[in-house]
């Protein structure tokens, strides 16, 4: 069936403010043979990465009508609330919950894009969000051959223009990190989308003294083979809704050492991944040494985390997307 037509509503285009999730839904719904139309201010087509839908301005919202209108960003609710469609779904992928008056509306049904929002929903205004988590991309991000030699490769995502990413904390860990190991053994590889909207150039505000290469703006197939090319990937994100680095990582067949944030579904310490419970240089450090000294262990949780992944692709947050949609459509 093919009878659903979606309208999402963005702040932007650009590569941050889960910007992405609504791109690679789109595209994921469109070739299911779904319309799909994003509106942001702007109405320009984004550059980052290929989006095969329309693009329209949000001023003209009004124009036009769907069955199916999707918002996440608060300060959108209120052309939420005005534009004509027969369903209208705020879709929570932030690390901070909307106001109360947004997660209570009567009129509106509530999406969480990870488990530990759909808990935080509950414990602060009690109210049960539809499961909408995950995804990420399987057929981009995904392990490839030969295996990745020496020097030992770790992974970082260089945003320095949010403090939430973490990247401060998980230089800091290298360099202790390095510091318990061979001279010379251990080789960051960094990198981040610079553009409108995360202008700032990290390179400027980051020391590094580390031996290390920086990527910026990789084309998504590039940046898929860089994160298969490590052999670790360190996060350190202090809130999050959904990691997208954690899952991408995961699914290029890369062991990871990370927090609690936006992982629970994806990263059990020991398990699929080594998770700190202390968000601090010296205790990445030490769980990224371990997994150095032990090359067995990140095999096995190698495994066990690509295994987890599959789990969560962009297919399984359609799947959900258009059950959702159908079901509450059928009530109306």
């Amino acid at each position: 069936m093919s009878d659903l037509d979606f309208g999402v509503l963005l702040p932007h285009v650009g590569v941050f403010g889960g910007v992405r999730r609504f791109l690679e839904l789109g595209n994921t719904l469109l070739r299911r043979g779904h319309r799909y139309v994003l509106y942001h201010p702007e109405g320009t087509r984004p550059t980052w990465m290929p989006f095969a839908g329309e693009v329209r301005r949000l001023g003209t919202l009004r124009e036009h009508s769907h069955r199916v209108l999707v918002a996440s960003h608060v300060d959108l609710a209120g052309e939420l609330e005005n534009a004509c469609a027969e369903l209208k779904l705020f879709y929570c992928v932030h690390k901070d919950l909307p106001a109360r008056d947004i997660v209570r509306h009567r009129g509106w049904i509530l999406l969480a894009n990870s488990g530990a929002l759909q808990q935080r929903l509950w414990r602060r205004h009690r109210v049960r969000a539809e499961d909408a988590i995950g995804g990420v991309d399987l057929r981009l991000f995904r392990p490839r051959a030969p295996a990745p030699e020496p020097p030992f490769r770790v992974l970082v995502f260089a945003r320095t223009s949010r403090a939430g990413k973490g990247t401060r904390v998980a230089l800091a860990a290298a360099e202790r990190a390095a510091e318990r190991m061979a001279p010379q053994t251990l080789h960051l590889v960094l990198f981040d989308h610079v553009g409108p909207g995360n202008e700032p150039d990290p390179r400027r505000s980051l020391h590094i003294r580390l031996p290390h290469d920086f990527h910026l703006n990789l084309p998504q197939e590039e940046l898929a083979h860089l994160f298969a090319s490590c052999h670790l990937f360190l996060s350190a994100e202090r809130r999050a809704g959904w990691s997208n680095t954690v899952a991408e990582a995961m699914a290029a067949g890369v062991p990871v050492v990370c927090t609690r944030a936006g992982t629970l579904e994806l990263a059990t310490h020991d398990e699929t991944a080594c998770v700190v419970r202390w968000r601090h240089a010296w205790t990445l450090a030490r769980a990224l040494v371990t997994l150095w000294r032990d090359p067995q262990r990140r095999e096995r949780l190698r495994r066990a985390a690509l295994q987890r992944v599959q789990r969560y692709s962009w297919e399984r947050v359609a799947d959900r997307l258009e059950a959702i949609a159908r079901a509450r459509l059928a009530l109306r």
